[in-house]
């Protein structure tokens, strides 16, 4: 059975992470101290590691230099949840095994596909497109989803509830679940079980507090036919659910506080940035996800040589790179920008024109990232060139996959 460490003192993201990898047959062991983390790798030598990481986070890379340090640990891959941190800060880290770099509040349809990709167990995930959102009004939490039910989301729903409940301070909490959006029908009962079973299992709501508004009679028929729902109340007229539910005291007028933003969408307010996104990333409408997304390192790789450049490419993703690769001089230079990139490999042999020409013109770049020569030609006259011309150093092919990628990665960490 596949083993992950999970190193995070932030109860929403381990119990639901837990929950989840647990469903996949995944062992998952917990430590909230991060000065027993190192005790707990040794003992266990997890397939994988979850450490989460503060501003100060002194302790966090104390255990990461033990980690690098120690022969039987320094394989083990870590992926790392943190503040927003500059591109720099997150390739340095990838000497340390760190692999994936997740700033919080965590996505997590992406941490899960990367956990998948790092255990090689293809992880299920609901793909149902969906939109949960949660904001509340003095005790009365709305629970809004839109376009459909996904059972990912549904899962983080008890846990996000018992987080707002428990970091707004609400007392006596009310719900009310909106699906006026939703055509549900039979065909959506089990997800629909879920949906209600998992604000229930939040201890601090009673089903007399819980609310639905739906335009749905197969909800009603549900909630009817369903013994551990009574006491939930449905109904198609917001007005009505909210007068059941409304303090008198604070206000004696429910249209007063629905004019006064009482369904304030929860995109409008900061998430918890030690908390996990309601929104996943497979929400966005623009698609195109930003290569650099929970990447430490991006490399790009320009070779002529398909089957070099293959090799160089597994190699590097292997080590949790993100890459991309170039069979022309001309092709790179197009795609090229400042700051795209941290590492560039290049071969001094290209079809359209020659390395050290290219490299000679990134080198009058203000920002060109740490350019490694990897070439088959030994000529001392063209390593000489290429050393002149400020490549960091030049490893002659063929390297090992795992000499490549250390060696490239103690040039970008300044030990060569």
């Amino acid at each position: 059975m596949k083993k992950v460490l999970i190193a995070d003192n932030h109860p929403l993201f381990r119990d639901f992470l837990k929950q989840k990898l647990s469903e996949e047959q995944i062992e998952v062991i917990l430590t909230q101290e991060n000065r027993d983390i190192y005790t707990k790798m040794i003992t266990t030598l997890p397939n994988l590691i979850i450490l989460d990481m503060d501003d100060d986070n002194s302790e966090e890379m104390s255990f990461l230099e033990s980690k690098t340090e120690d022969s039987n640990a320094v394989n083990i891959p870590v992926i790392i949840t943190g503040p927003k941190r500059d591109r720099q800060s997150i390739a340095a880290l990838a000497k340390y095994g760190v692999i994936k770099y997740f700033e919080k509040p965590v996505q997590f349809d992406l941490l899960f596909k990367s956990i998948g990709q790092v255990v090689h167990i293809p992880l299920s995930m609901d793909t149902t497109p969906c939109v949960l959102d949660l904001h509340h009004n003095n005790n009365i939490i709305f629970v809004e989803l839109a376009l459909g039910l996904n059972r990912e989301k549904i899962a983080l729903l008890q846990f996000k509830l018992s987080e707002m409940i428990e970091k707004e301070e609400i007392e006596n909490p009310k719900v009310i679940i909106m699906l006026t959006n939703l055509e549900l029908t039979f065909v959506d009962g089990y997800n629909l079980e879920c949906l209600i079973d998992n604000v229930l299992a939040c201890p601090q709501i009673h089903p007399n507090s819980v609310k639905i508004l739906s335009l749905s009679p197969f909800v009603h028929d549900l909630l009817i036919g369903h013994q551990n729902y009574a006491g939930i109340e449905m109904s198609n007229n917001l007005t009505r659910l909210l007068t059941d539910l409304v303090d008198t005291s604070v206000s004696s007028d429910v249209t007063d506080l629905i004019t006064n933003k009482i369904l304030t969408p929860s995109f409008e307010t900061d998430e918890d940035r030690g908390s996990m996104a309601t929104r996943f990333a497979a929400d966005a409408v623009d698609k195109s996800v930003d290569i650099k997304t929970g990447t430490v390192l991006v490399v790009a790789i320009i070779d002529s040589d398909e089957a070099s450049a293959e090799m160089t490419r597994i190699a590097f993703e292997q080590a949790g790179a993100t890459c991309v690769t170039f069979s022309t001089g001309k092709d790179f230079l197009s795609y090229y920008k400042d700051g795209k990139f941290d590492l560039i490999i290049l071969d001094i042999l290209l079809a359209d024109k020659t390395g050290l020409a290219l490299l000679q013109a990134l080198q009058k770049r203000p920002k060109t990232p740490p350019i490694i020569i990897y070439s088959a030609t030994t000529q001392r006259e063209v390593i000489v060139k290429a050393l002149g011309a400020g490549a960091k150093t030049y490893l002659v092919k063929p390297q090992k996959s795992s000499t490549l990628v250390q060696k490239s990665l103690a040039v970008l960490h300044g030990q060569e």
